[in-house]
């Protein structure tokens, strides 16, 4: 079955809902499943307040932060949408003492599962799970070959 076009779209269009979830996080569902939000090094956070309290508190520790998705891949399936992707993130630290430039720029590389639920309101983002990406070196392949 294929679905037609929604504004508020799992594809990144806007979502102009008016129940309060204007954030795109939905409300804890009336079925006992409550929204849930992993950030990389972090325990599971569940509930609607949980999770927006750890973005505003990432946000608000960040002096500058960026994210650029790329390898996106979206599957619909009924009322529920699987977003997966790479997030580039580029964050900045504080700026020196006798300066008033941004302080030294960090990339970061994170792989993220989204999964959305389609409500009266439009998408909702229902779980988000991210994990770094640790580079491997070269160096390291050499040391592990068997003898």
């Amino acid at each position: 079955m294929e679905d037609d076009e929604d504004p508020g779209a799992p594809d990144g269009t806007d979502d102009d809902s008016s129940d309060g979830g204007a954030d795109g996080f939905g409300e804890d569902a009336d079925d006992g499943a409550a929204i849930s939000c992993v950030h990389p090094g972090w325990p599971v956070l569940t509930g609607r307040g949980e999770v927006l309290r750890s973005y505003a508190l990432i946000m608000a520790n960040t002096e500058y932060i960026q994210f650029f998705l790329t390898d996106v891949r979206v599957s619909v399936a009924g009322d529920t949408a699987l977003v997966s992707c790479t997030e580039n993130i580029l964050s900045g630290g504080p700026a020196p003492r006798d300066g008033d430039e941004l302080g030294p720029l960090v990339g970061q590389l994170v792989v993220a599962t989204n999964v959305f639920r389609r409500t009266s309101d439009g998408w909702k983002l229902w779980s988000h799970h991210a994990s770094p990406v640790l580079a491997e070196s070269g160096d390291d392949e050499d040391d592990e070959s068997p003898s």
